[in-house]
């Protein structure tokens, strides 16, 4: 043989020395090899992140309905348990968020072969999801779900891997996600984890992924085509059939007061155009702001303005919410940013489904110190608006906690901190959003139908609210037989792909954890 032959004979080696590397890795991304599990329903728990409020308590029992319907001709023996989060763990500081439930789950279920957590509008094929499972083996730590990815940098996910940020994918959760037992026992023995940092919770499904795919776990999201976010074919195992509530029409207009905050400094900047926008979709609204402008016109409630916070400001209006005779009988209330932007028409259809007669406080719910079972508490994030029934307004005020330690204390989390200590649980929606339209998954987003956005920066306002605008209501439920234009992708197609992103990508990935 020639050099040349050498260097051929080399380099082919090289190659396949390189390709048993990457099939050999630790990864969870490789099924192909078929794992014969002979693993039955019974072996599989169902949990369920359902929500302590009336509305979302009907929904957990469609969910069960339609999950028990599926199991009834089997002995007790051979069905599988179903918990729902706000009855079994309804005491649990920050259940919402998965975290601090891991050492229960890992020890009431330790017999399971696998754990698979869904939301309540979630929708499954059981027996499919087992046939689904029997492919993988359920003694490797296995992450299983459909993959989001980010596009772009994000506060949202603390800007991680902002050198590319699609490498890393993460479980939806509203089409359901699954561990194998090593994987929760392994994360169950070492939770809380002192090396993890969780002061806050934004968005739980990136960062309990990424905690997963940290040193301390090493396991990566395993595609799996079955578990889908929109039933495109079915084959589908799992998937999440509702992209807006149908509760019937929407509330009145005159059944909702919205309160915009606002200050001197953005009078000519911001203000102009929520009137021009959703402000001039609203029968009862004000603006409220540090000085009287009779142009807008504002209302100055005597609080200077802070450069955060706004705690000051917040109080103020739910005490005159409260006390106005012209404004408190209406049943619901939003308090909004002057650069939150918002579909009052969707929030009022999304309103049919709740009684203004319980104590309601809704939006997009964040966590302080919740995850580790520390002295924390949830909180409506405030950008995204923050809903308030009439009922909760005469909570806060009647028990003498419309009050702030500073006017710049942080509005939205004294608010939480307030509730807590009250007893009210938060009503957390899918369909508000704290951030801009690009600071989220566009799949995610796909799949929901937006209610709100916040922030000017970086963003053109007035395409936003018109794309809220322009959604096709018609489509918020989705077809189960509707056809996508999105091609297929095998199960070894989509594991080979993310094999390839990981492996390549690893040690970028480990240096920004």
């Amino acid at each position: 043989m020639d050099v040349y032959g050498i260097h051929r004979l080399a380099l082919l080696l090289a190659v396949i020395t390189g390709i048993s590397i990457v099939l050999g890795k630790k990864q969870n991304t490789d099924s192909k090899e078929e794992s014969n599990s002979d693993i039955q329903l019974k072996d599989i728990v169902f949990i369920v992140l359902s929500q302590k409020n009336p509305y979302h308590e009907k929904r957990a029992d469609v969910f069960k309905e339609e999950f028990e319907s599926q199991i009834k001709d089997l002995s007790d023996n051979e069905k599988p348990k179903l918990i729902f989060i706000h009855k079994e763990h309804r005491n649990v500081l920050g259940a919402w968020a998965v975290f601090p439930l891991l050492p229960t789950f890992a020890k009431e279920y330790a017999d399971a072969a696998w754990l698979f957590v869904c939301e309540e509008e979630t929708r499954l094929d059981v027996q499919k999801l087992v046939n689904v499972l029997q492919r993988f083996d359920h003694t490797k730590e296995l992450y299983l779900g459909h993959p989001l990815r980010d596009q772009s940098p994000t506060i949202i996910h603390h800007y991680a891997f902002h050198d590319n940020p699609s490498k890393f994918a993460y479980a939806d959760w509203g089409a359901g996600f699954v561990f194998s037992q090593p994987l929760l026992s392994k994360m169950g023995k070492r939770w809380p984890d002192k090396e993890f940092k969780s002061d806050f919770t934004i968005d739980p499904k990136h960062e309990l992924a990424k905690y997963i795919y940290s040193d301390a776990i090493n396991v990566t999201l395993t595609p799996v085509t079955e578990i889908c976010l929109v039933k495109k074919s079915e084959k589908c195992a799992s998937w999440y059939p509702v992209m807006f509530p149908d509760c019937g029409p929407e509330i009145p207009e005159e059944d909702l007061y919205v309160a915009v905050k606002t200050c001197a400094k953005y009078h000519k900047e911001r203000v102009p155009i929520v009137r021009k926008t959703w402000g001039n979709e609203a029968k009862n609204v004000e603006y409220y702001s540090d000085v009287e402008d009779r142009t807008i016109p504002t209302i100055n409630l005597g609080i200077p303005n802070t450069e955060r916070g706004h705690c000051g400001k917040t109080m103020a209006i739910i005490k005159r919410l409260q006390s106005h005779p012209r404004i408190s009988q209406i049943p619901w209330f939003i308090i909004a940013d002057d650069d939150t932007i918002i579909n009052l028409r969707r929030l009022r259809k999304l309103l049919a489904c709740y009684d203004s007669n319980f104590p309601i406080h809704m939006g997009e719910k964040y966590g302080y110190m919740v995850t580790k079972n520390e002295h924390g508490y949830t909180y409506i994030t405030g950008g995204g608006g923050m809903v308030f029934s009439r009922e909760a307004i005469d909570v806060i005020v009647l028990t003498h906690r419309a009050d702030c330690p500073s006017n710049d204390a942080p509005d939205d989390m004294i608010l939480g901190r307030t509730f807590k200590a009250i007893g009210l649980p938060l009503v957390h929606s899918p369909y508000f959003h704290q951030a801009r339209p690009a600071d989220y998954s566009a799949e995610f987003l796909s799949a929901r139908t937006a209610l709100s956005f916040h922030k000017h920066w970086m963003n053109d306002p007035i395409m936003i609210y018109n794309d809220l605008i322009a959604s096709n209501e018609s489509m918020d439920l989705q077809d189960p037989e509707m056809e996508v234009e999105e091609e297929e992708i095998s199960e070894t197609e989509a594991q080979d792909s993310t094999q390839s992103n990981m492996d390549t990508d690893s040690a970028n990935q480990k240096e920004e954890l």
